[in-house]
């Protein structure tokens, strides 16, 4: 047993992608070992800007030995009249042992006796199965894009930057391979500014890169930074601004992080708060803070990658940086509001949506309709939507957005209420790109998921027309992003949005199909958005709150709902599904649709009169008593406490269905018989696809 190190060193990657390149080595490499039947101690992962790093206390030197069994062709093809065959010689030479080596020998899969064999294979160096396998574990590892460079030999492998050394040692042995024309050895590089080059300890490999200014625990990197983050907050008397996503990328651009306190001049508080914070966080990876007061302080962050003799001179960079972007930031938000919003949007038509659909002018135009189409469903005062949708892009002719995009809406919402907007139209304007993503919250306001719902669907009618379809590998318009977004949105059973996805598809491509500026959205088209949204529901089940069967069952309902209460029946099928009832309601669907299926004829009436078993009465009987009391429970008004009685009458069929296919056979002879049987199955599968189609539990 030797202690075992990987080490990939390579320029600054970027934040967010080490990460992950790290987790795939360590998988791809627990792998390798694992289906060698190589135990190593656990393997420790570090990440750093400049390095991917594996290290295991004790790692087996030597594969060990191991039997491996060889079976041959059958007796019947092995020997005939008593002697060897032909294929037996051959079996045995391409396997490089005798006939001798073999035995008949019963497989166990009653087909009688096949040629074995069980021979010695010596176990391998681990260095060697290591080396031969890195080169394609380097190839494979996951990341947004990969380069090629040439500083002097032509490299044919590419990864996402260039590599500038590796070490590869399993204890004093160097692991031999090359991977981008560049040797494996045991030479490592410390911090760029403060560290060195020297050879790294095998045993130690963090404590020799902690002497080199290197902090290559991620976790514990970032825990420092917390740290020094809150003992700089303390120390200038103000709170800092809980910024997770910021932590998180600052830890991965820093080797030995330094967190300096800076100030920026007080004339920019006057500023709206998220200004200072965008361009602290976006421009400058500063994190910002409240003073005791709780209002927004000058006072912010900057985390170094230097030990600096100087921090007032490392502070005072950021400073003048800072300064610099907020005077620009003060100069257009002064300047903006003398045009209002509503005189903006004409510009709007000089603004590109996407080549070949269109203005960001007629997408607002569509979007106002179609709130002013459907106010009522959509649960939004029509005046006051309308007029959202009508500005909620104006504030991309603003300077300010212009210099800072990321406060689009947020800056729209601010001047709306400049403008005089109510508060209604200003919230909606200002959170009508929420949620961004499949965990940002959803906004409070009525009117922004109105704005965000068309605004999404639009988009994806739009791109598909164009056969801008995500692959698998590429999505460069957000239009999963965009379909996770709607799914949210009309999901949602605390604000209600009473449409259907149809409905809302349709909607949508009337708007377009009206103003007739550019494009008209074939049904072709709205079919292919329907299934592209149904299938990220269908991935984004579990973020929901259900499983991907029950809200697959619930979608494929005979009734159209809105997805809303698609997704109260699916939480309640999470639970129903793997019970004992709903697994056997289940099976029982399964079968009932399959007979069906194959059916070529079947009735429309179930005559009674026909019954000839008792389990063909019991079951009907049991379908009418369960039609009345399904209609009853499904009939109130507050439908999310509908489902589970709906749900209990449809398990109370359990005993009859259960009887009725252990005693009936439904494919009888007599064909008015096997007609009227087939008729009553029918009757039965519609009641259960009224709620949901559950033979897809």
């Amino acid at each position: 047993m030797n202690p075992l190190l990987i080490e990939i060193g390579t320029e600054e990657i970027p934040a967010g992608v080490a990460p992950r390149m790290g987790a795939s080595l360590t998988a791809a490499v627990k792998k390798l070992l694992a289906n060698a039947n190589v135990a190593p101690d656990s393997i420790r992962l570090g990440v750093s800007p400049r390095r991917l790093l594996l290290h295991a206390e004790n790692c087996p030197v030597m594969q060990v030995d191991r039997e491996e069994t060889i079976w041959g062709p059958p007796e019947r093809v092995a020997f005939a009249d008593g002697k060897s065959t032909g294929a037996a010689h051959g079996f045995a030479k391409k396997s490089g042992l005798s006939l001798n080596d073999f035995e008949l020998a019963d497989k166990g899969d009653g087909k009688g006796n096949y040629m074995k064999a069980v021979r010695t294979v010596a176990g391998r160096p681990v260095a060697e199965i290591i080396a031969e396998a890195m080169p394609g574990i380097l190839r494979k590892l996951p990341s947004p894009k990969q380069m090629q460079w040439q500083d002097g030999a032509a490299r044919s492998d590419a990864f996402i930057r260039p590599i500038r050394w590796m070490v590869a040692r399993l204890g004093d042995a160097v692991i031999d391979f090359s991977f981008a024309d560049v040797k494996t050895g045991t030479v490592s590089r410390g911090h760029r500014v403060h560290g060195s080059t020297g050879e790294i300890d095998v045993n130690d490999p963090f404590g020799w890169l902690e002497s080199q200014y290197v902090r290559a625990d991620r976790d514990a990197r970032k825990a420092l930074i917390a740290e020094q983050l809150a003992q700089a907050a303390k120390h200038e008397g103000v709170t800092l601004v809980a910024d997770e996503a910021l932590l998180e990328e600052v830890t991965d651009l820093v080797e030995w992080p330094q967190a300096i306190a800076a100030r920026y001049n007080d004339d920019f508080l006057r500023l709206p708060e998220e200004v200072s914070r965008i361009e602290l966080k976006h421009h400058q990876r500063c994190f910002s803070s409240y003073d005791a007061d709780g209002e927004v302080s000058p006072v912010f962050f900057t985390v170094a990658n230097i030990a600096s003799k100087n921090p007032a001179a490392v502070a005072h960079g950021n400073e003048r940086v800072v300064n610099a972007r907020l005077a620009d930031a003060a100069f257009y938000f002064d300047r903006d509001p003398k045009t209002s919003l509503d005189a903006r949007v004409e510009k709007l038509s000089e603004i590109v949506f996407q080549d070949g659909l269109g203005m960001v002018g007629d997408q607002v135009h569509r979007m106002r309709a179609f709130v002013l189409d459907n106010a009522k469903a959509l649960g939004v005062d029509a005046n006051d939507a309308q007029r959202a949708a009508l500005l909620c892009k104006s504030d991309l002719t603003t300077g300010l957005v212009g210099e800072f995009p990321e406060l689009q809406g947020y800056m729209g919402g601010i001047y709306a209420r400049m403008d005089g907007e109510t508060d209604a139209v200003a919230a909606g304007i200002e959170h009508h790109y929420a949620p961004a993503g499949a965990d940002d919250d959803l906004p409070e306001n009525r009117i922004a998921r109105a704005i965000g719902i068309i605004e999404r669907i639009d988009k994806l009618l739009g791109y598909f027309h164009l056969g801008r379809i995500p692959t698998a590998s590429a999505d460069p318009f957000g239009l999963r992003r965009a379909a996770i977004g709607l799914i949210r949105l009309l999901a949602d059973t605390k604000q209600p949005i009473d449409m259907t996805l149809k409905k809302v598809i349709d909607e949508a491509a009337k708007q377009w199909n009206q103003q007739r500026v550019t494009i008209a959205i074939a049904d072709e088209t709205k079919e292919k958005v329907y299934a592209f949204v149904i299938e990220r529901l269908l991935g984004l089940s579990s973020n929901l709150g259900f499983s991907r069967t029950s809200i697959d069952a619930a979608v494929n309902s005979s009734e159209t709902r809105s997805l809303y209460r698609e997704a109260l029946i699916a939480r309640h099928l999470t639970g129903f599904e793997s019970s004992e009832e709903g697994q056997a309601i289940a099976a029982a669907n399964k079968r009932i649709a399959n007979i069906l299926k194959k059916a070529e004829v079947i009735p429309s009436i179930v005559d009674s009169t026909l019954f000839s078993e008792a389990a063909e009465t019991l079951l009907y009987n049991g379908l009418v008593q369960a039609e009345s009391d399904f209609q009853a429970a499904v009939s109130t008004d507050d439908f999310e406490t509908s489902i589970a009685p709906a749900l209990s009458v449809l398990a109370g069929l359990r005993t009859p269905v259960d009887t009725f296919f252990d005693d009936v056979m439904v494919m009888a002879d007599d064909a008015a018989v096997r007609g009227n049987r087939l008729a009553l199955l029918s009757r039965l599968r519609a009641l259960f696809l009224n709620l949901a189609d559950v033979s897809r539990l």
